[in-house]
């Protein structure tokens, strides 16, 4: 019994093609390291940058307490008060961006 083979079969099979999947496969293998890597970076980031929002917060706390006791000089009061209320701003929008990447991180990592 003879088996006939479709041309088109015998390259799907060559070594070639053999060879070629083995640079993809390594090729890939790679993708994966690299964004294991990432993942664990962005993980890292994500921990410094809560780190750095409440260290943050402590200072405008300061600020604040500072202004407090800066009440005979009105505008340095003022000055320190508009100033913290800015930080606070800006360290409420940065929480969110942090908050907005840990929860995409989940995902990534859940993937």
């Amino acid at each position: 019994m003879t088996v006939k083979l479709d041309f088109e079969e015998c390259l799907k099979d060559s070594p070639r093609f053999r060879a070629d999947i083995e640079v993809v496969e390594g090729d890939v293998s790679e993708l994966e390291t690299r964004l294991e890597k990432l993942v664990k970076q962005c993980h890292s980031m994500l921990e410094a940058g809560r780190a750095y929002c409440q260290t943050s917060k402590s200072f405008v706390t300061g600020l604040k307490e500072l202004g407090h006791h800066c009440s005979g000089d009105n505008m340095m009061g003022e000055c320190l008060e508009k100033f913290s209320q800015k930080l606070e701003v800006i360290l409420e929008a940065q929480g969110e961006v942090i908050e907005t990447t840990h929860a995409g991180h989940l995902l990534c990592v859940r993937l």
